[in-house]
């Protein structure tokens, strides 16, 4: 017969081990990146928005690469470039000039396939890496929202969907 000590660390030790499991099964839920016990320490140059390497951020989903020419007014003028990847939240460009992280700017360029150009009221660059920069895309028109929704869902490859959790790294 089991005695009541012993009945006691039983259950105490089967607590223990299903609390362990649970969390063992929270780590295997979390990305790599954020398991690590050492993260990577802030960028001492914040002037980019952009996070520093090997900091863990979340990836935008329904990116797209391409390459299109572009152009986008700001204070200074008119400046050309070309559009590197395209979202419906925000766009990566690379222009003639660097731009100043908050630059307010409106852009149009014209997606492959339209003979009619698509024109972004105001954008706002949220980070720069010498020429390069990304814009948050704050105000449109309908017509150029209905448009761009369009073109990225009727143009573009929707993306393979992935589970949240990689269980491989090589994955």
């Amino acid at each position: 017969m089991i005695g009541l000590v012993e009945l006691l660390m039983i259950i105490g030790l089967a607590t223990v081990t299903a609390a362990g499991a649970s969390h063992g099964l929270t780590l295997v839920r979390q990305s790599r990146g954020r398991r690590t016990q050492h993260p990577a320490p802030p960028s001492q140059d914040d002037t980019t928005g952009r996070p520093a390497p090997g900091a863990w951020h979340t990836p935008r989903r329904n990116r797209y690469h391409m390459r299109c020419p572009v152009e986008y007014w700001t204070e200074g003028g008119v400046i050309s470039g070309t559009l590197l990847d395209i979202s419906k939240q925000g766009w990566r460009v690379a222009g003639e000039r660097p731009v100043n992280k908050g630059t307010m700017m409106s852009l149009r360029l014209c997606l492959p396939g339209q003979s009619t150009p698509l024109t972004i009221d105001e954008a706002i660059v949220r980070w720069t890496s010498d020429s390069e920069f990304g814009v948050e895309l704050t105000s449109l028109s309908q017509d150029a929202a209905a448009r761009l929704s369009d073109y990225l869902t009727t143009q573009l490859p929707m993306n393979q969907s992935r589970p949240e959790y990689v269980m491989s790294p090589f994955a």
